[in-house]
């Protein structure tokens, strides 16, 4: 996967018409995701498809732009077809998860191409898209598959302008277009911000025309704060991903599940205790599931307390509000 840096310099074109798009709505005629069954069929996903909605679908958010965006990944998978989106939300709200599941969706015969706008002036980063002549850019890196555009708020003049012809004619030298024997370069484009793209084309800094050809599905994910109900399952899944990545037998459960379970089966259990899963619901989240994340490998790693041999690391053992607000 080839990563491409740019820039966030913005031009001045004035936008002068142009109506604010539609919020998304699922088909007429169809019915909602819940009627259907709730859930795609995992086992027919990729991988790194399935990971993403298999989070999305443990959390069961009740959040409408979260099932919106179930809904359209669920609508994709049973109608797949190749076409451009724009995933909007704070960092680390998981535009980059949903980003990869999109790719697998509808752009999995081809590579995924990071391009990373951050940081690089506009020539350089129009250099790291269409490439310098001894060497292609992102563009042609990501022949037949997905370009995968980082705060694509930041795009400069000339690659947002070169982004318009690749997406137009899929060429990226507009000296090619006219000979009919030049590659092609049919891609699929998911443009992520953490900024209202449709804000900033309104406000003249972002190319109306390059807008609608990256707008066909546009999803928000929104900040972990405005769904505080999801902060409790998100924890149990995040917790026992740490669990596993670092090599503990132990799964991580909240209390009522716990005294669910029989003596026997509680020996390999972490217990997220009800004062712990106060003490996350009163955290604000700025930095939204990194942050969760951050927070539970702390206290799963560092603070986690329980009966301990001499000298060795807790087996099992419970999380409770004080190991949440030290991990913090």
């Amino acid at each position: 996967m080839s990563e491409r840096r740019g820039h966030k310099d913005r031009h001045a074109k004035k936008v002068t018409h142009g109506r604010e798009p539609l919020p998304l709505r699922t088909a007429r005629h169809s019915p909602p995701l819940e009627a259907r069954g709730g859930t795609p069929p995992l086992r027919t996903l990729h991988q790194a498809a399935a990971r993403w909605i298999g989070a999305l679908i443990r959390m069961t958010s009740p959040h409408p732009a979260m099932t919106a965006a179930l809904d359209v990944v669920a609508r994709l998978q049973e109608r797949p077809y190749r076409t451009n989106f724009v995933l909007l939300g704070e960092p680390g709200t998981g535009k980059e998860g949903l980003a990869r599941a999109l790719h697998q969706l509808v752009c999995s015969d081809g590579p995924l191409v990071r391009f990373d706008v951050a940081g690089f002036s506009d020539a350089d980063a129009l250099t790291a898209l269409i490439g310098d002549g001894r060497r292609g850019g992102a563009a042609e890196a990501a022949r037949g598959g997905t370009l995968l555009i980082e705060e694509t708020a930041g795009l400069g003049p000339r690659t947002q302008a070169a982004l318009i012809r690749l997406l137009k004619t899929g060429r990226i030298d507009p000296e090619a277009e006219a000979d009919p024997e030049s590659k092609r370069s049919r891609i699929c484009a998911i443009a992520m911000s953490d900024h209202d793209l449709w804000a900033e084309t309104r406000a003249g800094r972002f190319r109306h025309d390059l807008y609608w050809r990256l707008a066909r599905i546009v999803l928000k994910l929104p900040p972990l704060r405005e769904r505080k109900q999801d902060i409790t399952p998100a924890a149990i899944w995040m917790g026992n991903r740490i669990l596993r990545d670092a090599g503990l037998p132990f799964e991580l459960v909240t209390s009522e599940e716990l005294e669910r379970r029989a003596a026997a089966e509680r020996a390999g259990a972490i217990e997220l205790k009800r004062d712990a899963i106060a003490a996350l619901a009163e955290q604000e989240w700025v930095g939204n599931l990194r942050e969760l994340e951050t927070v539970l490998e702390r206290a799963l790693l560092l603070y986690r307390e329980g009966n301990a041999p001499e000298g060795g690391f807790p087996e099992g053992g419970f999380i409770d509000g004080a190991a949440i607000r030290a991990a913090r």
